[in-house]
């Protein structure tokens, strides 16, 4: 099988998008033949060049005010049409991240996307929402306080594998919450500190 990853982080690289990529390409194995294409800057020409014989699309993208990032819905904007004349046949899954504590923040951007992949008559796989993006560079997906976001990307690789997709589900990690909050106001103040 032939799988597009596009990551929809606004960062060129060490994004939470992009660990959660490599996370679940792992799982999927070496069976599969993959590419990854950064959304920033991406031009439509090259994007239907490597849609080409592709059977499933991965977005991975953050959440950015409980929606798709400007730049990744632009993209989709302006592909939507061509992709609808092109690849019918294509499934999307997609894999958004946030900040918050919680996975299910990130409900109202899967189905933004679902509501793409209707318009542009593509089928929609499943979505997996993740909470504590910015955990992702704590320890391997999958271990540690990563332990729970491990086990729904194997549920999702699961799926993509098998064509099925299913209903959308969240994740967060295996970690107190007052403990990530505290974490996540200690960073804040650093910053703010920088900055005085």
């Amino acid at each position: 099988m032939k799988i597009l990853f596009l990551n929809g982080s606004p960062k060129n690289s060490g994004s939470a998008s992009e660990m959660i990529i490599k996370g679940l390409r792992k799982r999927l194995g070496d069976t599969n033949e993959y590419k990854v294409l950064p959304v920033l800057g991406l031009d439509r020409k090259d994007f239907f060049e490597e849609i080409v014989g592709v059977s499933v699309m991965v977005v991975a993208f953050p959440l950015y005010v409980d929606g798709i990032p400007s730049h990744l819905l632009r993209f989709l904007c302006d592909v939507k049409d061509e992709i609808k004349q092109k690849r019918p046949d294509l499934m999307v899954f997609a894999i958004a991240n946030n900040g918050f504590y919680e996975g299910n923040q990130n409900a109202l951007a899967l189905s933004m996307l679902q509501h793409f992949c209707a318009a542009a008559g593509i089928k929609w796989g499943q979505g997996l929402g993740i909470g504590g993006g910015g955990m992702t560079a704590a320890a391997p997906i999958g271990t540690g306080p990563l332990k729970s976001i491990g086990v729904a990307l194997d549920t999702l690789s699961a799926n993509i594998q098998e064509g099925t997709g299913g209903e959308d589900f969240f994740a967060q990690p295996n970690f107190p919450k007052f403990l990530y909050k505290i974490g996540g106001h200690s960073s804040w103040k650093r910053e703010a500190k920088k900055m005085a």
